[in-house]
């Protein structure tokens, strides 16, 4: 969002002719200020200042000539809340009565007055004045007033450079939408907006992992709208640290965050071996916990963890790992930070995403291969194919083979169905590897595949 280049002159107080006593007992209260353009001064007159900090009181804002003090206008605001600093008789920032700037981008000073909680969400909502050439006073505008109002959060962004307003709105926890304006005859014109939605598992969308977000561009070209839409992400969690000991002697340092689907990480023994990082990667476990596979540069699995979700009221996770011929090591962590490889918390890059990825785990058992190639979009919609070969054993009589293009979202997120057969599946393109996530009869076939390097 563009910052509002507005001048606030709530800020500004010159002298306060009542105490916060004063304003304490609901008596008159008047305010003098001074516009950035020093062209008036600003008297403002609530005949009762509010009690409480949020409570609505009517004003007369009176602009007099800075030179000669003559009346040039006054303005009526219905619900002006003049809200305080606690403990103090000066106006609150973030909560102005008063701002400046240029709102139709035609150089002279504009005046937007707080008027109510009307914006959405019950955002602070504006009266629009616009400096008239005609008029010797300013101008309530009523289609700039509109802008900060529902369904937009409160004033409108200014974009100087541009020349443009910004809105914002937004409906629950995942939709937003951004609007763009261009003033012409001096009235907003919405040109573009931009719609994001943050994705999640739905009824209707039961395989899409959160992270992702849809995003839908619309712009006005010769009077007529366009649409594009696409897929982004997966947005990256900030990665969760511990550091501990499995069986009271071994030390390491575990971190891993969440990418879409996948859990993604690395584990070091920093006292023993020698002392490289090894990937991880799983997803959520019972009550809150964590799994982790680890995995080596051959596809294998070399371990599982199990960490406790969240430390106990002594600040330690249970932590144990599970290894071959059912070796397990028991032990505990902390929440702690350190150094990570910045590449390591990387998504995957474009360049990476093709080639030869195996899995390995003898445990289960388990073997299978991934050739995967990167098509171009081959239609309007600039979406990639991804062209799958991938094939996994779990028994001599269970094999299960995919052969197929499908739609590469966001540029690594793969989700196929097969409603005649009952089943669905999801590929997620990792750094250096790929989570396979299977539904429905094919669910025992997910593995986590390993890329090979040429």
């Amino acid at each position: 969002m563009v910052a509002p280049r507005l001048s606030a002159v709530s800020c500004l107080l010159a002298s306060l002719f009542t105490s916060a006593s004063a304003v304490a007992a609901a008596e008159p209260l008047t305010l003098h200020l001074a516009d950035p353009a020093q062209k008036y001064a600003i008297d403002v007159v609530y005949p009762q200042a509010p009690t409480q900090t949020f409570d609505d009181a009517p004003a007369t804002i009176t602009l007099r000539d800075k030179a000669s003090g003559a009346v040039l206008q006054r303005i009526e605001s219905a619900e002006a809340f003049a809200l305080f600093k606690p403990g103090s008789n000066e106006l609150a920032a973030d909560q102005n009565l008063l701002l400046f700037g240029d709102f139709n981008f035609d150089g002279e000073q504009d005046l937007a007055v707080r008027n109510g909680n009307d914006g959405g969400y019950a955002e602070p909502s504006y009266d629009i004045y616009l400096s008239d050439p005609e008029s010797p006073t300013l101008v309530l505008n009523k289609a700039f007033a509109a802008l900060s109002r529902e369904p937009n959060l409160g004033l409108f962004g200014v974009d100087a450079a541009s020349k443009r307003l910004i809105t914002q709105s937004k409906s629950g926890c995942c939709w937003r939408q951004t609007g763009t304006w261009q003033i012409q005859n001096n009235q907003p014109l919405m040109i573009a907006e931009t719609i994001k939605v943050a994705q999640r598992p739905l009824e209707a969308t039961p395989l899409m992992p959160r992270g992702y977000t849809d995003i839908t561009q619309r712009d006005l070209v010769n009077g007529q709208w366009t649409e594009r839409n696409h897929l982004e992400g997966p947005e990256a969690t900030a990665p969760v640290m511990v550091r501990g000991t499995l069986d009271g002697k071994i030390a390491f340092e575990l971190w891993w965050q969440v990418q879409g689907a996948a859990y993604v990480g690395e584990v070091r023994y920093p006292k023993s071996g020698n002392g490289q990082p090894i990937r991880l990667i799983g997803g959520p476990y019972e009550d809150g916990a964590v799994l982790l596979h680890e995995l080596n540069e051959a596809g294998e699995t070399t371990g599982d963890w199990y960490v406790q979700g969240e430390p106990n009221l002594h600040g330690v996770q249970d932590v144990s790992w599970h290894g071959p011929a059912e070796k397990i090591l028991s032990g505990t962590g902390r929440p702690t930070v350190f150094k990570v490889a910045a590449t390591a918390l990387l998504p995957v890059v474009a360049s990476q995403r093709e080639g030869r990825y195996l899995v390995n785990n003898a445990e289960e058992p388990r073997t299978g291969e991934l050739i995967l190639k990167i098509l171009p979009s081959t239609d309007a919609s600039g979406v990639e194919l991804a062209d799958i070969h991938l094939s996994i054993r779990i028994s001599k009589d269970r094999v299960w083979e995919l052969n197929k293009k499908l739609p590469l979202q966001a540029g690594n997120l793969v989700i196929g169905m097969d409603d005649k057969n009952d089943f669905s599946y999801r590929l997620q393109l990792l750094n250096g590897a790929v989570q396979f996530q299977a539904y429905g009869d094919i669910y025992e076939f997910s593995s986590v595949f390993v890329k090979q390097n040429p």
